[in-house]
């Protein structure tokens, strides 16, 4: 009997005792096409986000955790040792990761792929990203996405794009206009301030800024103007601008006094004038979006997955003190939480649970971001 010929209950059986480990999956599936077809239902329920966590960003030897939403589990995330600086990593949904080592004056910067340690090495980030007079770099306002077309890259204000190949990097947007998330979609680049709400949108190939996409009408009391926070998740249909009550840490139950979504359709673009919002109700449908420090995205949610739809799964990170912690410079930390928003509702609940709850990084930490295993791993 060849490979191929076993039955499809018994590959879809053996799929499934492969529990949650993508690379093991990935190697399976890629056997033959009938092991692809049988364990096609298991793939599914691992297309689900991880949560990447640095352990302690100001360790040249940090610890790279992924903290798994579908079964609660920790495990170790594989990453290039940093050498000589303070290491840096930010993930994102289509499965690279961005390290940027900060160390000898300079930031060097690295695509890693986590789910087969593939690796593209980047031109240095440019000396803005080092902040302005500071003694140690943070990065902290840092974002970032991919596309065919290349990488973009932002310290917080203004962004900088390079081509594969390409030895250093090229301004785009207005380099004095707040970033707070950078998107790449169908030939775009979408640069966002959750400030105002309004977004920069920039053509991938001439650089050149194509709309601007200006904020809505919020009728938002003064005194909760600080509490709200803005997302914007970019799709090749539709451009979604999600605003809420900040979700406070650690446990985070109960009703945000604020909630709103709005659309806008990204074809107008492409015609030479700014796409309008327009305010909408259940607009994630069969989707759920997960938002992070870097980004919001949309994954669909069925019944494979376990995820729930039309909700918002928010990661965030706060600082903490451990009063039982006998040496003071391990009393400082950080720690992660993941809350749930229904947007039918307006209804959050924590998961900050089991693994998670537990986990502590002492000093300053870093923010944790979502890591999405790409179509090619699972598909």
């Amino acid at each position: 009997m060849d490979w191929s010929d076993l039955p499809a209950d018994l590959v879809a059986a053996v799929a499934d005792r492969l529990g949650t480990e993508l690379a093991d999956l990935a190697r399976f599936r890629s056997v033959c096409r009938p092991w692809r077809s049988g364990s096609a239902a298991h793939a599914a329920r691992l297309r689900v986000p991880l949560l990447l966590i640095p352990m302690m960003s100001y360790d040249t030897s940090a610890e790279r955790l992924v903290w798994s939403l579908a079964d609660d589990r920790l495990r170790e995330a594989p990453l290039p040792e940093a050498r000589g600086g303070h290491s840096f990593v930010f993930a994102s949904h289509h499965g690279w990761i961005l390290t940027v080592v900060a160390g000898d004056g300079d930031l060097k910067a690295t695509l890693v792929y986590h789910f087969t340690g593939v690796s593209e090495q980047l031109p240095r980030l440019p000396s803005s990203f080092g902040g302005e007079g500071e003694r140690r770099v943070t990065l902290d306002g840092l974002s970032w996405d991919w596309s065919p077309h290349g990488v973009v890259v932002s310290p917080g204000k203004g962004a900088f794009f390079c081509r594969p190949g390409d030895g250093s990097w090229r301004s785009v947007g207005c380099p004095s206009a707040a970033v707070t998330s950078v998107t790449a979609c169908d030939g775009a680049l979408y640069l966002f301030d959750r400030k105002t709400c309004s977004a920069t949108v920039v053509d991938a190939e001439t650089l050149a800024v194509v709309a601007v996409i200006e904020t809505p009408t919020l009728e938002v009391p003064r005194w909760e103007r600080e509490e709200i926070e803005a997302n914007l998740v970019v799709c090749p249909d539709e451009v979604i601008l999600l605003v809420r009550s900040k979700l406070h840490h650690p446990w985070c139950s109960g009703w945000p006094r604020f909630c709103k979504a709005f659309r806008a359709d990204p074809r107008g673009v492409t015609g030479g004038r700014s796409p309008s919002w327009s305010e909408v109700a259940g607009i994630i449908g069969d989707r759920a979006v997960f938002v992070d420090n870097l980004r919001a995205f949309c994954v669909e949610a069925n019944d494979h997955n376990g995820l729930r739809r039309n909700c918002v799964y928010v990661a965030s990170s706060y600082h903490a003190v451990d009063d039982d912690c006998d040496y003071t410079l391990d009393r400082y930390g950080r720690m992660y939480s993941v809350a749930v928003l229904d947007f039918a509702n307006h209804t959050t609940e924590s998961l900050s649970f089991g693994s998670l709850v537990k986990l502590w990084s002492p000093g300053d930490g870093q923010c944790s971001s979502w890591l999405m295993p790409s179509c090619c791993s699972l598909h």
